[in-house]
């Protein structure tokens, strides 16, 4: 049974991999994510960390560079297993121009919390609904 305290610390996650992103910071982005994790994108899907880090790696390098992610509206379920399902919207943000929304979508997340009582993402699937395109 997911407490107050899973609440919090999984929220904690969510920032935690939001800022990592947004500091180009990789080990910490992949340090969110349990070994075995996947990620599925608009930009493909990685499976594990190798994939994980050269895929936040690419897409830093060309589409996260100068934003700010955002996520909001968090939904926290539990699920069997030592397991969370979340769900959120993620609003990207220009940060090194006018600030402006360029990218929103939803996540929809399976999270685990390991035998130590560490939550990590286990799966993550972003839906993008809107980039916009003038502030690539």
């Amino acid at each position: 049974m997911i407490n107050t305290g899973d609440r919090i610390t999984i929220q904690e996650l969510f920032a935690q991999y939001n800022i990592a992103i947004d500091n180009k910071n990789i080990d910490e982005w992949i340090n969110t994510w349990t070994d075995d994790g996947v990620w599925t994108t608009t930009f493909g899907e990685a499976k594990g960390k190798t994939e994980l880090n050269n895929m936040i790696n690419q897409i830093t390098n060309e589409f996260a560079s100068g934003k700010r992610h955002l996520s909001t509206n968090i939904v926290i379920k539990d699920a069997p297993n030592n397991m969370a399902i979340a769900k959120s919207y993620l609003t990207v943000i220009e940060a090194h121009r006018s600030p402006e929304v360029v990218a929103s979508g939803t996540y929809s997340d399976t999270l685990k919390k390991n035998n130590t009582g560490v939550w990590k993402f286990f799966q993550r699937k972003l839906d993008i609904d809107l980039v916009n395109e003038s502030n690539k």
